[in-house]
C-alpha cells in the first residue's frame, strides 16, 4: 500500500479530517476546536524576534500547514517557526525544516504529538514545545538540553532567536 499523496489529503480535509504522516504511519486526526485555535492564534501574536544585535532570524510563522520534513514524516504543525519566510506552493513545504515547532495538545490527540517530538529533533528542528491548555504546562524539548515542563505563563527564549510568551490560558 503506498502513502496518501497531498491531493489525497487535501480531499480527507475537506470532509473534517485532517490526516498525518508518522514514521510512515498514517494518523487522523478531527479538526481542532475553538480552545486548539484561540490558543494557537494568542501563541502567533506573542512570537517576537529577541533584541540581541546578533539576532538575524526573522521569526517567521505558519500555522496548519502541511510540511515534508523527510520521506516518511508529513505533519501539519500548529505552528511551524522559520528564520526565512517559508515558501508558498500549492501543497507541502518541502526543502526547508523550521527551527521550532509548536503542537498545541488536543484532548484525544496528545499521544500523537508526543510521538513525534523525536521525529522533530531528529531531522534538525531545535525547539519543540508541546502546550496543553488544560494543564496550563509547556513541554520544551530542545535538541541541547534535557526536557523541561514549565508552568504557565513562561517564556521561552528559542535557539533560532525568537521569543515565545505564552501566557495562562
Amino acid at each position: 500500500m503506498s502513502l496518501p499523496t497531498y491531493q489525497d489529503l487535501q480531499r480527507l480535509a475537506y470532509h473534517g479530517v485532517r490526516l498525518e504522516i508518522t514514521g510512515g504511519m498514517p494518523t487522523w486526526e478531527a479538526l481542532p476546536g475553538a480552545l486548539h485555535n484561540g490558543v494557537v492564534d494568542d501563541l502567533r501574536q506573542n512570537l517576537t524576534r529577541h533584541n540581541a544585535p546578533d539576532a538575524a532570524c526573522g521569526c517567521h510563522h505558519i500555522a496548519d500547514t502541511y510540511i515534508q520534513f523527510a520521506p516518511n514524516l508529513l505533519r501539519r504543525p500548529d505552528i511551524a517557526i522559520f528564520c526565512t519566510k517559508p515558501p508558498r506552493p500549492d501543497g507541502a513545504i518541502s526543502g526547508l525544516i523550521p527551527g521550532a515547532v509548536v503542537e498545541v495538545l488536543s484532548v484525544g490527540y496528545e499521544q500523537k504529538d508526543r510521538d513525534a517530538v523525536a521525529l522533530y529533533l531528529g531531522v534538525g528542528v531545535l525547539d519543540v514545545l508541546l502546550v496543553d491548555p488544560r494543564r496550563r504546562t509547556v513541554e520544551w524539548q530542545r535538541s541541547d538540553q534535557p526536557p523541561q515542563l514549565l508552568e504557565l505563563p513562561a517564556t521561552c527564549r528559542l535557539q533560532m532567536g525568537c521569543l515565545l510568551p505564552i501566557e495562562r490560558m
